[in-house]
Protein backbone atom coordinates (compact mmCIF):
# COMPACT_ATOMS: atom_id res chain seq x y z
CA UNK A 1 0.00 0.00 0.00
CA UNK A 2 1.14 3.63 -0.55
CA UNK A 3 2.81 5.14 1.98
CA UNK A 4 1.12 6.74 5.12
CA UNK A 5 1.70 10.70 5.46
CA UNK A 6 2.74 11.95 8.82
CA UNK A 7 0.24 11.33 11.38
CA UNK A 8 1.74 13.58 13.46
CA UNK A 9 0.50 16.89 11.81
CA UNK A 10 -2.26 18.27 12.78
CA UNK A 11 -5.52 18.27 10.10
CA UNK A 12 -4.70 21.81 9.41
CA UNK A 13 -0.74 21.57 8.65
CA UNK A 14 -2.07 19.08 6.08
CA UNK A 15 -4.44 21.43 4.97
CA UNK A 16 -2.37 24.27 4.61
CA UNK A 17 0.22 21.97 2.60
CA UNK A 18 -2.31 21.00 0.31
CA UNK A 19 -3.90 24.87 -0.12
CA UNK A 20 -0.48 25.53 -1.17
CA UNK A 21 -0.37 22.45 -3.84
CA UNK A 22 -3.66 23.91 -5.28
CA UNK A 23 -2.81 27.70 -5.14
CA UNK A 24 0.33 26.76 -7.13
CA UNK A 25 -1.98 24.59 -9.88
CA UNK A 26 -4.18 27.68 -10.25
CA UNK A 27 -2.73 29.22 -13.27
CA UNK A 28 -2.90 25.31 -15.25
CA UNK A 29 -6.21 24.79 -13.47
CA UNK A 30 -7.99 28.25 -15.26
CA UNK A 31 -5.60 27.38 -18.57
CA UNK A 32 -6.93 24.37 -18.99
CA UNK A 33 -10.55 25.49 -18.30
CA UNK A 34 -11.87 26.01 -22.03
CA UNK A 35 -10.00 23.14 -22.85
CA UNK A 36 -11.95 21.20 -20.53
CA UNK A 37 -15.27 22.73 -21.99
CA UNK A 38 -14.49 21.65 -25.19
CA UNK A 39 -13.52 18.23 -24.52
CA UNK A 40 -15.91 17.45 -21.72
CA UNK A 41 -13.92 16.36 -19.42
CA UNK A 42 -10.44 17.66 -16.95
CA UNK A 43 -7.21 16.80 -19.45
CA UNK A 44 -5.18 14.04 -18.28
CA UNK A 45 -1.92 16.02 -17.84
CA UNK A 46 -4.04 18.17 -15.32
CA UNK A 47 -5.02 15.03 -13.84
CA UNK A 48 -1.49 13.45 -12.92
CA UNK A 49 -0.77 17.05 -11.47
CA UNK A 50 -3.54 16.82 -9.11
CA UNK A 51 -3.14 12.76 -8.42
CA UNK A 52 1.20 14.43 -7.69
CA UNK A 53 -0.64 16.90 -5.46
CA UNK A 54 -2.86 13.95 -3.11
CA UNK A 55 -5.64 16.34 -3.93
CA UNK A 56 -8.62 13.20 -4.72
CA UNK A 57 -7.42 11.61 -1.13
CA UNK A 58 -8.29 14.60 1.18
CA UNK A 59 -11.12 12.04 2.86
CA UNK A 60 -9.14 9.22 2.98
CA UNK A 61 -7.65 7.65 6.16
CA UNK A 62 -4.13 8.32 7.02
CA UNK A 63 -3.20 4.35 7.24
CA UNK A 64 -4.12 4.49 3.18
CA UNK A 65 -2.01 7.03 2.41
CA UNK A 66 -5.00 9.45 2.29
CA UNK A 67 -4.55 12.89 4.53
CA UNK A 68 -7.68 12.43 6.47
CA UNK A 69 -8.75 16.26 7.13
CA UNK A 70 -11.39 17.46 9.11
CA UNK A 71 -14.77 18.90 7.46
CA UNK A 72 -13.98 22.95 7.50
CA UNK A 73 -9.95 22.26 6.26
CA UNK A 74 -11.36 20.13 3.56
CA UNK A 75 -13.57 23.05 2.42
CA UNK A 76 -10.58 25.39 2.86
CA UNK A 77 -8.84 23.28 -0.02
CA UNK A 78 -11.90 22.91 -1.63
CA UNK A 79 -12.72 26.84 -2.26
CA UNK A 80 -9.30 27.18 -3.20
CA UNK A 81 -9.81 25.06 -5.92
CA UNK A 82 -13.04 26.08 -7.04
CA UNK A 83 -12.15 29.75 -6.85
CA UNK A 84 -9.34 28.95 -10.19
CA UNK A 85 -11.77 26.69 -11.66
CA UNK A 86 -15.63 24.75 -11.13
CA UNK A 87 -14.89 21.57 -13.37
CA UNK A 88 -11.64 20.66 -11.37
CA UNK A 89 -13.17 21.99 -7.87
CA UNK A 90 -16.11 19.35 -9.05
CA UNK A 91 -14.03 16.58 -10.22
CA UNK A 92 -12.23 16.97 -6.95
CA UNK A 93 -15.19 16.61 -4.80
CA UNK A 94 -16.17 13.65 -6.11
CA UNK A 95 -12.73 11.76 -6.12
CA UNK A 96 -13.16 12.62 -2.62
CA UNK A 97 -16.27 11.68 -1.59
CA UNK A 98 -17.02 8.58 -3.48
CA UNK A 99 -13.24 7.44 -2.40
CA UNK A 100 -13.50 8.49 0.62
CA UNK A 101 -16.25 6.43 1.05
CA UNK A 102 -14.82 3.15 0.30
CA UNK A 103 -11.70 3.87 1.91
CA UNK A 104 -13.30 4.25 5.33
CA UNK A 105 -16.21 1.21 5.38
CA UNK A 106 -15.17 -1.30 2.79
CA UNK A 107 -14.01 -4.12 4.53
CA UNK A 108 -10.05 -5.08 4.81
CA UNK A 109 -10.07 -7.70 2.20
CA UNK A 110 -11.69 -5.60 -0.44
CA UNK A 111 -9.25 -2.72 1.15
CA UNK A 112 -6.63 -4.69 0.53
CA UNK A 113 -7.22 -5.17 -3.50
CA UNK A 114 -8.26 -1.59 -3.98
CA UNK A 115 -5.22 0.10 -2.39
CA UNK A 116 -3.05 -2.57 -2.73
CA UNK A 117 -1.01 -1.04 -5.75
CA UNK A 118 1.64 2.08 -5.03
CA UNK A 119 -0.78 4.66 -6.71
CA UNK A 120 -3.84 5.69 -4.40
CA UNK A 121 -7.48 4.76 -6.79
CA UNK A 122 -9.74 7.69 -7.88
CA UNK A 123 -13.13 6.84 -7.53
CA UNK A 124 -16.16 7.81 -9.78
CA UNK A 125 -20.20 7.08 -9.74
CA UNK A 126 -23.44 7.15 -8.19
CA UNK A 127 -24.77 6.31 -4.74
CA UNK A 128 -28.30 6.32 -6.30
CA UNK A 129 -29.56 2.30 -6.33
CA UNK A 130 -29.98 2.17 -9.92
CA UNK A 131 -28.60 -1.93 -9.65
CA UNK A 132 -29.55 -4.82 -8.87
CA UNK A 133 -27.63 -7.17 -7.04
CA UNK A 134 -28.09 -10.59 -7.24
CA UNK A 135 -26.93 -12.63 -4.23
CA UNK A 136 -24.73 -15.75 -5.19
CA UNK A 137 -21.82 -17.60 -3.29
CA UNK A 138 -19.28 -15.19 -2.44
CA UNK A 139 -20.95 -12.08 -3.33
CA UNK A 140 -23.27 -10.81 -5.69
CA UNK A 141 -23.69 -10.48 -9.66
CA UNK A 142 -24.82 -6.90 -10.39
CA UNK A 143 -26.57 -5.04 -13.36
CA UNK A 144 -27.38 -1.95 -13.15
CA UNK A 145 -27.24 1.68 -15.27
CA UNK A 146 -25.58 4.95 -13.60
CA UNK A 147 -25.72 8.72 -14.36
CA UNK A 148 -23.92 11.57 -13.88
CA UNK A 149 -20.95 9.94 -12.67
CA UNK A 150 -18.18 12.75 -12.83
CA UNK A 151 -14.93 12.05 -13.17
CA UNK A 152 -14.95 8.93 -14.72
CA UNK A 153 -12.63 9.74 -17.50
CA UNK A 154 -9.76 9.88 -15.21
CA UNK A 155 -11.07 7.45 -12.52
CA UNK A 156 -9.47 3.96 -11.63
CA UNK A 157 -12.63 2.48 -10.24
CA UNK A 158 -16.84 2.83 -10.38
CA UNK A 159 -18.65 2.73 -7.66
CA UNK A 160 -22.44 2.28 -7.76
CA UNK A 161 -25.45 2.14 -5.64
CA UNK A 162 -27.72 -1.21 -5.60
CA UNK A 163 -30.72 -2.80 -4.61
CA UNK A 164 -30.33 -6.45 -3.56
CA UNK A 165 -33.01 -9.28 -5.11
CA UNK A 166 -35.19 -10.36 -2.56
CA UNK A 167 -34.79 -8.13 0.34
CA UNK A 168 -34.91 -4.14 1.02
CA UNK A 169 -30.93 -3.58 1.28
CA UNK A 170 -29.04 -1.03 -0.58
CA UNK A 171 -25.42 -1.65 -1.14
CA UNK A 172 -22.39 0.31 -2.50
CA UNK A 173 -20.73 -2.17 -5.06
CA UNK A 174 -17.60 -1.23 -6.47
CA UNK A 175 -15.36 -2.93 -9.71
CA UNK A 176 -12.49 -1.97 -11.65
CA UNK A 177 -13.67 0.43 -13.92
CA UNK A 178 -12.43 -1.86 -17.31
CA UNK A 179 -15.10 -4.41 -15.86
CA UNK A 180 -17.96 -1.35 -16.87
CA UNK A 181 -18.83 0.01 -20.29
CA UNK A 182 -18.53 4.09 -20.14
CA UNK A 183 -21.00 6.23 -22.05
CA UNK A 184 -19.88 9.33 -23.57
CA UNK A 185 -22.97 11.37 -22.53
CA UNK A 186 -21.97 14.83 -21.06
CA UNK A 187 -23.38 17.34 -23.73
CA UNK A 188 -24.01 20.03 -21.17
CA UNK A 189 -24.46 23.20 -20.38
CA UNK A 190 -23.10 23.63 -17.23
CA UNK A 191 -20.14 22.10 -15.79
CA UNK A 192 -19.08 20.76 -18.83
CA UNK A 193 -15.25 19.84 -17.86
CA UNK A 194 -16.59 16.97 -15.42
CA UNK A 195 -16.74 14.27 -17.51
CA UNK A 196 -19.74 13.19 -15.79
CA UNK A 197 -20.79 10.26 -18.32
CA UNK A 198 -23.26 6.94 -17.50
CA UNK A 199 -21.68 3.52 -16.64
CA UNK A 200 -23.14 0.20 -16.62
CA UNK A 201 -22.46 -3.32 -15.35
CA UNK A 202 -24.06 -6.76 -16.68
CA UNK A 203 -23.83 -9.51 -14.55
CA UNK A 204 -20.86 -8.83 -13.06
CA UNK A 205 -19.51 -10.87 -10.13
CA UNK A 206 -18.83 -8.17 -7.12
CA UNK A 207 -17.67 -9.90 -4.36
CA UNK A 208 -19.49 -9.19 -0.50
CA UNK A 209 -15.71 -7.58 0.50
CA UNK A 210 -15.81 -5.36 -2.12
CA UNK A 211 -19.18 -3.84 -0.85
CA UNK A 212 -20.62 -1.66 1.83
CA UNK A 213 -24.30 -0.89 3.18
CA UNK A 214 -24.95 2.42 1.86
CA UNK A 215 -26.80 3.37 5.20
CA UNK A 216 -25.62 1.96 8.38
CA UNK A 217 -22.50 0.66 7.93
CA UNK A 218 -19.75 0.69 10.64
CA UNK A 219 -16.73 2.17 9.94
CA UNK A 220 -13.78 -0.21 9.28
CA UNK A 221 -10.92 2.16 9.91
CA UNK A 222 -9.61 6.08 10.27
CA UNK A 223 -10.68 8.01 12.74
CA UNK A 224 -13.19 10.63 13.76
CA UNK A 225 -14.05 11.51 10.33
CA UNK A 226 -15.64 7.80 9.56
CA UNK A 227 -17.83 7.86 12.98
CA UNK A 228 -20.16 9.89 10.96
CA UNK A 229 -23.01 8.71 9.30
CA UNK A 230 -22.22 8.55 5.25
CA UNK A 231 -23.98 11.06 4.07
CA UNK A 232 -23.43 13.34 6.80
CA UNK A 233 -19.37 12.33 5.73
CA UNK A 234 -20.53 14.00 2.19
CA UNK A 235 -22.75 16.54 3.30
CA UNK A 236 -19.77 19.62 3.35
CA UNK A 237 -19.03 19.06 -0.24
CA UNK A 238 -21.20 21.37 -2.82
CA UNK A 239 -21.18 24.86 -1.05
CA UNK A 240 -17.49 25.17 -0.80
CA UNK A 241 -17.49 24.97 -4.65
CA UNK A 242 -20.03 27.59 -5.03
CA UNK A 243 -18.35 29.98 -2.62
CA UNK A 244 -15.21 29.53 -4.53
CA UNK A 245 -16.83 29.84 -7.62
CA UNK A 246 -18.86 33.03 -6.47
CA UNK A 247 -16.10 34.86 -5.11
CA UNK A 248 -14.21 34.67 -8.36
CA UNK A 249 -16.85 35.24 -10.38
CA UNK A 250 -17.22 38.90 -7.93
CA UNK A 251 -13.19 39.70 -8.30
CA UNK A 252 -13.28 38.92 -11.83
CA UNK A 253 -16.27 41.75 -12.22
CA UNK A 254 -14.56 44.03 -10.05
CA UNK A 255 -11.44 44.00 -12.45
CA UNK A 256 -13.41 44.64 -15.29
CA UNK A 257 -15.30 47.09 -13.55
CA UNK A 258 -12.33 49.52 -13.38
CA UNK A 259 -12.27 49.69 -17.21
CA UNK A 260 -15.44 49.54 -18.44
CA UNK A 261 -18.49 51.78 -19.64
CA UNK A 262 -21.78 51.06 -20.68
CA UNK A 263 -22.37 54.04 -22.41
CA UNK A 264 -19.89 56.08 -24.56
CA UNK A 265 -17.87 58.92 -23.26
CA UNK A 266 -19.85 57.62 -19.63
CA UNK A 267 -18.16 56.95 -16.10
CA UNK A 268 -16.37 53.88 -15.79
CA UNK A 269 -18.93 50.78 -13.97
CA UNK A 270 -16.71 51.12 -10.87
CA UNK A 271 -17.74 55.06 -10.42
CA UNK A 272 -21.32 54.22 -11.38
CA UNK A 273 -23.75 54.25 -8.11
CA UNK A 274 -25.81 51.87 -8.87
CA UNK A 275 -22.97 49.18 -9.50
CA UNK A 276 -21.67 50.25 -6.09
CA UNK A 277 -24.90 49.19 -4.55
CA UNK A 278 -24.65 46.07 -6.12
CA UNK A 279 -21.10 44.83 -4.81
CA UNK A 280 -22.13 46.15 -1.42
CA UNK A 281 -25.51 44.06 -1.14
CA UNK A 282 -23.86 41.29 -2.89
CA UNK A 283 -20.44 41.58 -1.25
CA UNK A 284 -22.71 41.05 2.25
CA UNK A 285 -24.84 38.09 0.51
CA UNK A 286 -21.69 36.53 -0.06
CA UNK A 287 -20.01 36.65 3.46
CA UNK A 288 -23.27 35.23 4.88
CA UNK A 289 -23.85 32.42 2.27
CA UNK A 290 -19.39 31.50 3.40
CA UNK A 291 -19.98 31.89 7.12
CA UNK A 292 -23.94 30.04 7.43
CA UNK A 293 -22.33 26.77 5.52
CA UNK A 294 -19.01 27.05 7.96
CA UNK A 295 -21.32 27.20 10.42
CA UNK A 296 -23.17 24.05 9.52
CA UNK A 297 -20.10 22.17 8.94
CA UNK A 298 -18.63 22.61 12.36
CA UNK A 299 -21.69 22.34 14.12
CA UNK A 300 -22.31 18.51 12.51
CA UNK A 301 -18.62 18.08 13.61
CA UNK A 302 -18.63 19.40 16.90
CA UNK A 303 -21.86 17.18 17.40
CA UNK A 304 -20.29 14.53 15.77
CA UNK A 305 -16.90 14.62 18.22
CA UNK A 306 -19.23 14.62 21.79
CA UNK A 307 -20.81 11.78 20.39
CA UNK A 308 -24.07 13.04 19.84
CA UNK A 309 -26.82 11.72 16.73
CA UNK A 310 -27.56 14.06 14.06
CA UNK A 311 -31.20 13.26 14.10
CA UNK A 312 -33.59 14.15 11.49
CA UNK A 313 -34.59 17.56 12.42
CA UNK A 314 -30.92 18.42 12.29
CA UNK A 315 -29.78 17.08 9.35
CA UNK A 316 -33.48 18.96 7.72
CA UNK A 317 -31.77 22.26 8.70
CA UNK A 318 -27.97 21.15 8.02
CA UNK A 319 -29.39 20.02 4.44
CA UNK A 320 -31.78 23.57 3.89
CA UNK A 321 -28.54 25.60 5.07
CA UNK A 322 -26.36 23.67 2.11
CA UNK A 323 -29.00 24.51 -0.65
CA UNK A 324 -29.19 27.81 0.37
CA UNK A 325 -25.55 28.77 0.13
CA UNK A 326 -25.38 27.26 -3.67
CA UNK A 327 -29.10 29.52 -4.54
CA UNK A 328 -27.27 32.50 -2.82
CA UNK A 329 -24.11 32.31 -4.54
CA UNK A 330 -25.71 32.18 -7.56
CA UNK A 331 -28.28 34.94 -7.35
CA UNK A 332 -24.85 36.52 -6.25
CA UNK A 333 -23.21 35.92 -9.89
CA UNK A 334 -26.36 36.64 -11.49
CA UNK A 335 -26.39 40.18 -9.91
CA UNK A 336 -23.37 41.20 -11.16
CA UNK A 337 -23.13 39.52 -14.46
CA UNK A 338 -26.08 41.79 -16.43
CA UNK A 339 -23.35 44.79 -15.39
CA UNK A 340 -20.98 43.11 -17.66
CA UNK A 341 -22.61 43.74 -21.28
CA UNK A 342 -21.58 41.59 -24.40
CA UNK A 343 -18.38 40.76 -23.38
CA UNK A 344 -19.35 38.60 -21.01
CA UNK A 345 -21.15 36.28 -23.18
CA UNK A 346 -17.69 35.70 -25.21
CA UNK A 347 -16.99 31.71 -24.43
CA UNK A 348 -13.53 32.86 -23.79
CA UNK A 349 -14.99 35.44 -20.76
CA UNK A 350 -14.97 33.35 -17.35
CA UNK A 351 -18.45 35.21 -16.07
CA UNK A 352 -20.65 33.50 -18.41
CA UNK A 353 -18.74 30.00 -16.93
CA UNK A 354 -18.95 31.14 -13.71
CA UNK A 355 -22.63 31.52 -13.68
CA UNK A 356 -23.31 28.38 -16.23
CA UNK A 357 -21.73 26.53 -13.41
CA UNK A 358 -23.64 27.41 -10.80
CA UNK A 359 -26.86 27.61 -12.30
CA UNK A 360 -25.34 23.44 -13.20
CA UNK A 361 -24.62 23.17 -9.36
CA UNK A 362 -28.11 24.15 -8.22
CA UNK A 363 -29.37 20.74 -10.28
CA UNK A 364 -27.82 18.29 -7.99
CA UNK A 365 -30.42 16.53 -6.30
CA UNK A 366 -28.75 17.17 -2.55
CA UNK A 367 -29.76 20.03 -3.49
CA UNK A 368 -33.88 20.40 -3.72
CA UNK A 369 -35.93 22.24 -2.61
CA UNK A 370 -37.79 19.66 -1.08
CA UNK A 371 -34.82 20.19 1.80
CA UNK A 372 -37.01 23.21 3.19
CA UNK A 373 -39.58 21.64 3.22
CA UNK A 374 -38.77 19.18 4.96
CA UNK A 375 -36.38 22.13 7.14
CA UNK A 376 -40.01 24.11 7.95
CA UNK A 377 -41.90 21.03 8.15
CA UNK A 378 -39.78 20.13 11.12
CA UNK A 379 -39.64 23.46 12.81
CA UNK A 380 -43.79 23.77 12.56
CA UNK A 381 -43.74 20.22 14.59
CA UNK A 382 -41.82 21.58 17.62
CA UNK A 383 -43.51 24.79 17.67
CA UNK A 384 -45.78 25.55 20.90
CA UNK A 385 -49.29 24.75 20.55
CA UNK A 386 -50.08 27.93 21.96
CA UNK A 387 -48.57 29.88 19.16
Amino acid sequence: MPQTLDAERTSSERAQELIAAARALGPEFEAAARQAETERKLPLELVAKMREARLFWMKSPLELGGSELDPLDFCDVVEEIAYHDASAAWATMIGNGTTGTIAGWVPEEGIREIFGSEQLPIFAGQYVPRGKAVPVEGGYRVTGRWTFCSGIPHADWVVGGARVEGSSEILLITAPKSAATVYDTWFVAGLQGTGSNDFSLEDEFVPAHRTMRLVGETPKRGGALYQQPQLVFLSNELPPIAVGIARRALDDMLTMAKGTARQIGGASLADRAAFQKTIGRVEAKWRSARLLYRDAVAQSWDLMRAGLDIDDELSAAFKARHTFVVETCTEVVAEVFRYGGGRVLSLDNPMQRHYRNLIAATQHVYLTEENFELAGKATLEHLSPEL
